[in-house]
This record gives C-alpha cells, structure tokens and sequence, in this order.
C-alpha cells in the first residue's frame, strides 16, 4: 500500500518541479524582453560612446529640426537648437569672412578672428581648406544636410588645435532605398531674397548617390549689399560588404557679395568673390 503512495508522490513531485521551471523560464524570459538599453548614441567624436559616458556637452539636430526652420544655410540653425553657440550674419544672405566680424562662431564665448577655435567637419573630414584653415560658412547648405552633431567644449584631444572651442560635424544626406528621388524647393522674401534647389537621389544594389543644386540670392538691406551663391554637391558610395563602404563627395561653391562697411561710417565699399 506504500508503494503506490510513494509512486504518486513522487508524481506530484516531478509536475510540481517540471511546473516551476516552465514558470521560470517563461519569467526569465519575460525579463530579458523588458530590459532597457541606451538607445541613444552620438558619434559627434571619432569613435561611437554613449551619450551618458561623453565627458563633454553633445547635441544632436535632426533632419526634421532642418526642414522645419526653413533656413537656407546650416549655421544660423544652430544658434536655434543649441544653447551656447552664437553665429553672426552680415546681411539678409551670407556670412563673409572678414575679421572680427560676420562669418564668426562662438562656442560658450570662445573663437576666434578669424573663426579657428571651433572646428567644422563635414561627415567627419575637418574642413581646413578654407582661407587661412579656417572654415567658409557661406559653403554649408542645409538642402545637403540630414544631422548636425555639436561638441560644446575643447575638443582637441580628438581634432587638434582647431577644436578648443568645440566641434560642429555635419553629416550629409545618403541614399538609403533603392530607386530615384528627387526634390525641388524654391523660396521668396523680403529685399529681393531669392532661394532655389533641386536634389537628386539614386540607389541600385550596392551604389548610391546624392547629388544637389543651389542657388541663393538677395539685394541686401542697404544700398550695394546684394549677395548671390551658387552651390553644387555630390557624393557616390558603393557598399563592398556589410562592415566597408567606399564614398568620395565633391563640392563646390562660388559665391559673390558687396559691403559697405559699417552704418557709422562713411561708406567703404569691397567686393566678395570666392570659389570654392
């Protein structure tokens, strides 16, 4: 009679341990499911870090955040959708490059006369070969441009003397679907200001590319302070395997203004005219 006690039992035993392991399982797995990881990784440096981790200041402007602020150029942006950066302007249209005045970016109070305290990379590359190593801001267009990462502080551990200031790495369109796209754009505004661009997307296989037109231009706000910039880029990438990818890009920019020096004195007229 003990036996088939002792079988049954040992029964109950078996289901009660075959029950809980089932319940563990599917708790563990549940578990696993529900984990939270950082989703958020900024590459506004040469390696990839969580943003939690970045000793310095990092912002981020999306591509919606640039369509939405309707500005022809990148820079001005900035001074919108990240604290601490000040960007000056000569006119209704372009930035110029003349010392101690337009054309300038501040990062927390520090830059330079000309601009080279706060280094500017396009997709990573500094931009050195503007005049006198420091960068053109009039060459930024924001047609071209799908994010803009920020480092607010010396940077110069990972970019060299340019960076004391901080960073400003603009990332460019690529093209991610298969197929054609294209885009066309034109703007009208005060003082004769005139905005066109047309871009063009292409993608089969491994091979894309992106390429943009860019024309802008205004009579200025005063007498003999008209502005006009023609814009053009492409960039090409072929996806060797899924760890290396080759691009180049090409840009040009040709952009010609006049100035008449400052309202409180009297006129002293120069001429812009650089290419890029």
């Amino acid at each position: 009679m003990n036996r088939p006690i002792a079988t049954m039992g040992r029964s109950y035993l078996l289901f009660f341990l075959i029950v809980f392991f089932v319940q563990a399982t599917f708790a563990e797995g549940t578990m696993k499911d529900s984990v939270k990881l950082d989703d958020i990784i900024v590459t506004g440096s040469k390696i990839q870090i969580s943003r939690k981790l970045v000793p310095l200041s990092v912002s981020q402007i999306s591509r919606q955040d640039i369509e939405n602020s309707g500005q022809v150029n990148i820079l001005p942006i900035l001074n919108t959708f990240a604290p601490g950066i000040f960007v000056t302007e000569r006119n209704v249209l372009g930035f110029g490059v003349s010392t101690g005045g337009s054309g300038s970016i501040s990062i927390r109070g520090v830059s330079g006369s000309p601009n080279t305290d706060v280094l500017v990379l396009i997709d990573g590359h500094p931009q050195y070969q503007g005049l006198f190593g420091h960068p053109l801001s009039d060459a930024y267009v924001a047609s071209d441009v799908e994010k803009v990462e920020i480092i607010r502080g010396p940077a110069s551990i990972l970019y060299g003397s340019n960076a004391m200031a901080g960073a400003i790495n603009i990332i460019t369109k690529k093209q991610t679907q298969d197929g054609l796209t294209v885009g066309l754009g034109a703007t009208y505004g005060s003082f004769n200001t005139q905005k066109y661009y047309g871009t063009v997307g292409y993608k089969k296989d491994k091979l894309s590319i992106f390429a943009s037109l860019n024309h802008d231009q205004t009579d200025g706000i005063r007498a003999n302070t008209d502005f006009n910039i023609n814009n053009g880029y492409t960039k090409v990438g072929y996806e060797l395997n899924k760890h290396l990818n080759l691009t180049a890009d090409f840009s040009i920019a040709k952009y010609k203004g006049d100035d008449n020096g400052s309202i409180y004195d009297a006129p002293q007229p120069f001429n812009i005219d650089i290419m890029r």
